[in-house]
């Protein structure tokens, strides 16, 4: 149903590039100097939602979802937007997240630590998550003032995320065991929606805000055990398959520059 909604959104704001050039087009793109074509340079805040930033064992049985477990962490994009007409253009969004996994909160809920032996330690660490995303779809500029803009974007795209390394150790006197467990990357169709401003403060450049949502589901496929210690071997499976309902709100500051 999401892409079906986005799929009208896109052919609505087509509609408007198309009658853009109309002379009796309600709004006016440009403002303050701008060029058609504006570099867009952003960092941030990177939230987690849905799946992805769920932290508890709920629907855990079902082994054909994935929760991610996943910290509020950095965002980046780099953005080119071209104006075809008016107010309306075309962007295209080249972005990632950097998130960490959540190692205290998912040892608690699952009871990592529990029943574990006097005399013996048992610790698990990760590598992070990174959440790439590849989008291109119709923006609106809309001028406030002569040097103030705001422009709503609605992207579509791949959305790609890779599966943390998770490193399991036990210790107990002089003996070691380890569990390295590591899986391929995912991706699935991406869409974004955000809005934002931006100040110029010369011809040249401009001060930007943004807000925005991206969403996804990203498949993945199997995953690989590495045991060494007192035991030692490897187990994969290519065959389970699963999925992440992965969201993401970013909150960013940046540079446009107009070429």
């Amino acid at each position: 149903m999401k892409k079906q909604i986005l799929l009208v959104a896109i052919a609505v704001l087509s509609v408007f590039a198309v009658k853009a050039g109309d002379k009796d087009l309600m709004f006016r793109g440009g403002g303050g100097g701008d060029s058609k074509l504006t570099i867009g340079v952003s960092v941030g805040a990177g939230i987690p939602m849905s799946d992805f930033g769920k932290k508890d064992t709920t629907g855990q049985n079902d082994t054909t979802k994935r929760t991610g477990w996943a910290s509020t962490g950095f965002h980046f994009n780099v953005t080119a937007g071209y104006l075809l007409g008016g107010p309306v253009g075309v962007m295209v969004m080249i972005g990632g997240n950097m998130n960490s996994f959540d190692v205290t909160s998912y040892e608690t809920a699952t009871g990592f630590n529990n029943n574990v032996p006097s005399g013996e330690t048992k610790t698990l660490t990760s590598t992070n998550y990174y959440i790439g995303q590849y989008l291109v779809g119709p923006f609106l500029s809309l001028p406030a003032s002569d040097k103030l803009k705001i422009d709503i974007r609605l992207l579509v795209g791949l959305v790609t995320g890779n599966t943390p390394t998770q490193t399991e150790s036990e210790t107990a006197g002089s003996s070691n065991e380890t569990i390295v467990t590591s899986g391929k990357d995912g991706s699935g169709f991406g869409y974004h929606f955000g809005a934002g401003i931006k100040y110029n403060f010369s011809d040249k450049m401009g001060l930007t805000v943004n807000a925005g949502y991206t969403g996804s589901s990203i498949a993945y496929t199997g995953y690989t055990d590495t045991e060494s210690g007192v035991f030692s071997g490897t187990h994969t499976n290519t065959t389970l398959k699963q999925t992440m309902a992965t969201s993401i709100v970013s909150v960013t500051v940046g540079l446009a520059f107009n070429l």
